[in-house]
């Protein structure tokens, strides 16, 4: 039996407030869907902080629901606790229960310790879930002994983690005996721990990378349970953008260092984000080279820190994708030259601004020479910055494209995201 345990997920991000890093938080929770369905596995676990808000953006819904639904139609048993991040400080409800009320969530823990046993056949398997707010509690849990397997899913941070925080102060020592794997959420690196009577305390970690101290890689794990001893397989996903981090004490040996790192990418993953460290060196040189990069669509976004003085720069790409994210080009594009061919043959070349797409838009405009007369007819008398303008047409045309936005609505991040729309 195969269960896969996700946790914090963060639906809802936009880490430094780039539309790009929603983008990514998107694409790294659909990816742990494929694996589960890719794996056909009988439980996914997420271990808490499913969204970054107790009141998440229409998006995150609609891409929870989308990716959950998958789950459902593959019998995928879904439970869930709830992190301090799906939880309101106010009287309200969390967004984990609309999903519940969807149907999508088999077992849900936000205020109330929760369990839930689930029969596979002759095998069944009983699950423990503690949220956030219930962690003090969690030594209240009397564990059955009548079930095949117990597995304990909690989102808290283990003084066992060594971290200096006021957060981590529940211990392993806390967790009651009888658990076969226990599923942690809340810490955002993956790391393996043992509790004393041998079943794995396990935290994925995060799903994509929020902050610096997270760098680099990012898993869930795949966790065979078939076996008395569980068996976990930690699977890296492909997602995740990557993350340069150096330090360096002068410009020449910081070039040289960031334009290796660069090189070193696979040139079909994501572009990545460069935090440098620099000391004893003049900042503008090394933000006027960032800048290059950044340019030349090498980089996606930079950060800075200046040890003596404990300063950060930040910097990133402003696409116009990104400026305009509710523009659909490819439809606009369409509307204006009325040819499905032609405006094919446009939006391709605004992707990919070759000189053969180039040399193609000319040969195609060549070979149809009664679609050039009727551009040219077309806006002849609507020309920018001329006083010759024929009012009437103009009024049309204008009434013509707010009919048309108004028909076809607006589009949105999901536009970027939904392979199954």
């Amino acid at each position: 039996m195969l269960i896969l345990h996700v946790s914090d997920t963060h639906l809802g991000a936009m880490p430094y407030g780039l539309i790009s890093r929603a983008r990514d938080i998107y694409e790294a929770f659909r990816e742990t869907i494929d694996i589960a369905l890719k794996e056909r596995v009988s439980l996914y676990i997420h271990a808490g902080d499913f969204f970054d808000t107790p009141n998440p953006p229409p998006e995150a819904y609609i891409i929870a629901y989308r990716g959950l639904k998958k789950l459902k139609e593959a019998n995928i048993k879904v439970v869930a606790v709830a992190g301090q991040h799906d939880i309101p400080k106010r009287h309200a409800i969390s967004p984990l229960y609309l999903l519940q009320d969807l149907g999508l969530i088999d077992m849900l823990a936000i205020d109330s310790i929760a369990s839930k046993v689930f029969e596979y056949g002759s095998f069944s398997i009983t699950v423990y879930g503690v949220s956030y707010v219930l962690k003090k509690s969690i030594n209240k849990i009397n564990v059955s002994k009548q079930n095949d397997r117990n597995i304990l899913i909690a989102h808290l941070l283990l003084k066992e983690l060594g971290i200096p925080s006021e957060e981590a102060d529940v211990s392993l020592n806390h967790i009651p005996d009888g658990f076969t794997y226990i599923a942690m959420g809340d810490y955002h690196i993956k790391t393996e721990l043992r509790h004393l009577c041998g079943a794995p305390a396990i935290y994925p970690g995060a799903t994509e990378i929020h902050k610096e101290n997270e760098c680099c890689d990012k898993f869930v794990a795949l966790v065979d349970l078939s076996a008395k001893e569980p068996i976990i397989n930690f699977i890296k996903l492909k997602s995740v953008r990557p993350w340069i981090k150096i330090s360096c004490v002068d410009a020449f040996n910081c070039a040289k260092e960031l334009s290796e790192k660069i090189s070193g990418l696979d040139k079909n993953v994501k572009r990545p984000i460069v935090y440098v460290e620099i000391s004893n060196t003049r900042t503008e040189n090394v933000t006027k080279l960032l800048d290059e990069m950044i340019n030349k669509r090498l980089v996606e976004y930079y950060r800075i820190k200046v040890i003596e003085e404990g300063n950060t720069i930040e910097k990133g790409i402003d696409r116009v994708a990104e400026m305009y994210e509710y523009i659909d080009l490819d439809k606009i594009i369409q509307n204006l030259v009325k040819h499905e061919g032609f405006a094919q043959l446009l939006s391709k070349y605004l992707k990919e601004p070759t000189r053969q797409m180039a040399d193609d838009i000319i040969q195609f405009l060549k070979n149809n020479i009664e679609l050039v007369k009727a551009l040219e007819s077309r806006y002849e008398v609507i020309s920018v910055g001329s006083l010759d303008i024929d009012k009437e047409k103009e009024r049309n045309v204008n009434e013509e494209y707010k009919e048309d936005f108004k028909n076809r609505g607006k589009s949105s991040l999901l536009t970027y995201l939904s392979g199954n729309k």
